[in-house]
């Protein structure tokens, strides 16, 4: 059977479109700029450095050749906007933290029909504002292909738009390709010497100050990244305008403009939330799931339960349920029902848009959504803590 063609002249005309149309938008609303690279005909392996939920979309008006995009496949899922996104653009659908080869037949496929294609090696976007941590499979990948390497650097965009928040800040952000990495140039290169090719020229740190970006609601749902306060441990934090405060011993910073925090109390001494963010990733790595009691839940919060059905649908389990993650299991309790997940079983987790979180088992995919306040990290780092404890994990990499 002949396999059908993933490009369409309809996608083209589509991202035209919507690049006039969206133009205005971005640079009023978001202050974008950028330097137009593809000048040929050739088309690229493009690989970016992930900060915000517009990266693609500043990424189509730098290469005028198709270009399809390699995202989660969790987007698929919704009832409205799978449909589009399939129609429109033919997003390449990527089960997230997880081992999808999949990926490769249908990127060989679109090579072939002389499309660009984009992917970021992060598979996820920051919290902290710096390039984190990188899948090294993606050398594996380039070589695979053997397309010439299109390196774009973005900057400003998490000033203008971080992960934790919900509206934007008044600044300006780029986009620019910074280096091509050609065929030949790799050809002979290891694995290994390649991802840190591609890993040097892709880090981007967003945490240093700049700006300014302007907001009355900059501090709102910093609470999505961080969950441990240096002097009371695991919390709960609420934020507000500028501010963001521990419920449990009450300590404050302000966020400023230039994406840096100011102490209100003289409790907390981190500069930027990659300082805070990287200090939490310590106290993890140092924290002994073993000597927790079994007994004793390690976080609690309340939320939905669903089970994923990959590309197709999510299919509801309980509704504003209890959530107790143990040492050894999440415990979802509603009225006298009680569903385990336990921690061995989780082949994988990561974190969804800005606030949910999957588990994925070897037979099922799971995911939890919250309210706006929720954070989702601090289970995707239990689970992977749980699995360095157990010898399954021998990066000290905790997920993202």
């Amino acid at each position: 059977m002949k396999k059908k063609k993933w490009s369409r002249i309809r996608h083209l005309i589509i991202i035209f479109l919507a690049r006039i149309v969206m133009w205005p938008i971005l640079f009023f609303g978001y202050g974008f700029r950028y330097k137009r690279f593809q000048r040929d005909k050739r088309n690229y392996l493009i690989l970016y450095n992930h900060v915000s939920a517009f990266d693609q979309i500043f990424i189509a008006y730098l290469f005028k050749c198709k270009t399809y995009y390699v995202g989660s496949d969790d987007l698929l899922t919704h009832k409205t906007v799978g449909p589009i996104l399939k129609w429109t653009v033919n997003l390449i659908p990527y089960k997230k933290a997880s081992t999808d080869f999949t990926i490769l037949r249908t990127c060989r496929q679109v090579a072939s029909e002389n499309a660009n294609i984009c992917i970021s090696p992060e598979g996820n976007r920051t919290y902290s504002g710096k390039t984190c941590h990188m899948n090294p499979t993606i050398a594996k990948m380039i070589h695979f292909l053997k397309l010439p390497v299109a390196i774009v650097n973005i900057e400003g965009a998490y000033g203008v738009q971080p992960r934790f928040a919900k509206k934007k800040r008044r600044g300006r952000c780029k986009a620019y390709v910074s280096r091509v990495i050609e065929y030949e140039e790799y050809k002979d290169l290891s694995y290994e010497e390649l991802f840190e090719l591609v890993k040097t020229n892709l880090i981007v740190d967003e945490s240093i100050p700049s700006g300014p970006y302007k907001s009355k609601t900059r501090a709102e749902y910093i609470e999505r990244a961080i969950y441990n306060c240096p002097v009371c441990g695991f919390s709960h934090f609420i934020s507000k305008g500028s501010k963001m405060s521990c419920t449990k011993c009450g300590a404050t910073v302000e966020y400023t403009e230039y994406k840096q925090f100011e102490s209100l109390d003289g409790k907390i001494s981190f500069k930027n939330i990659a300082e805070w963010y990287e200090y939490q990733e310590q106290y993890i790595l140092n924290y002994n799931l073993g000597e927790v009691s079994e007994n004793i839940p390690i976080f609690e919060d309340k939320g939905s339960l669903f089970k994923i059905i990959p590309r197709k649908k999510r299919e509801l389990l309980y509704e504003d349920a209890l959530i107790k993650l143990y040492n050894n299991r999440i415990e979802f309790i509603k009225e006298s029902e009680v569903f385990t997940i336990k921690l061995e079983n989780i082949v994988s987790s990561g974190v969804f848009g800005k606030n949910k979180v999957n588990f994925f088992t070897k037979e099922d995919t799971f995911q939890i959504k919250s309210d706006v306040h929720f954070n989702a990290l601090k289970y995707v780092h239990m689970v992977y803590k749980f699995k360095m404890e157990k010898g399954e994990n021998n990066e000290k990499f905790l997920g993202i």
